[in-house]
């Protein structure tokens, strides 16, 4: 008992109980709003009135559209295994329970390399009418959903954010209350 009658001990301790509670109050309350902006890339971007299509949308379809030419290449005996596994790891990351957008990037690259692998093997594959026809049209969907990503305002409301809130003191305290910053599509 006699140590918390010590005054040096009562501020420390004050100090202490000062910081923490700053610590947390910030990781509550920024955290939050660092959260909203990453949100975002699950949500859609509202600018004038209209929310445009969230980017995770877009690369949702463009593994629905994947699958699809994964179907019409196994009929020609092309091998889709390097799609069939980009799609699914960037299907997986799609569902985390948590805002990586880097790693979520990473994946995209990963399945655009691999799709434009197959594409290039079904164009040169004697394909009927049909299939011909459907191979077209996928790549057409895949580069329309792959515009919309670069057209995305997501990037742009990130930017518009860390522009805001990246800078001293702001930075210093989200890093030491553990804060994430929200993560450019890039």
């Amino acid at each position: 008992m006699k140590l918390f009658k010590n005054p040096v001990f009562a501020v420390a301790l004050a100090v202490v109980v000062v910081i923490a509670s700053t610590l947390i109050n910030i990781n509550i309350k920024f955290g939050r709003q660092c959260s909203a902006v990453s949100d975002l890339f699950y949500e859609g971007v509202s600018t004038k009135g209209y929310t445009q299509t969230p980017i995770a949308t877009h690369l949702e379809n463009i593994i629905g559209y994947a699958d699809g030419l994964c179907t019409i290449a196994r009929n020609y005996s092309i091998d889709t295994a390097e799609t069939e596994s980009a799609s699914e790891y960037l299907r997986w990351s799609l569902q985390g329970s948590y805002h990586d957008t880097g790693y979520v990037y990473s994946n995209y690259t990963d399945l655009n390399a691999a799709l434009n692998s197959l594409i290039d093997s079904l164009e040169r594959a004697d394909l009927n009418e049909r299939d011909a026809s459907g191979v077209a049209q996928y790549k057409s969907s895949i580069q329309g959903a792959q515009s919309a990503i670069g057209e995305s305002g997501y990037n742009e409301a990130v930017r518009d954010f860390l522009r805001r809130h990246r800078h001293f003191p702001t930075e210093l305290l989200a890093d030491l209350a553990g804060v994430e910053y929200p993560e450019l599509f890039a």
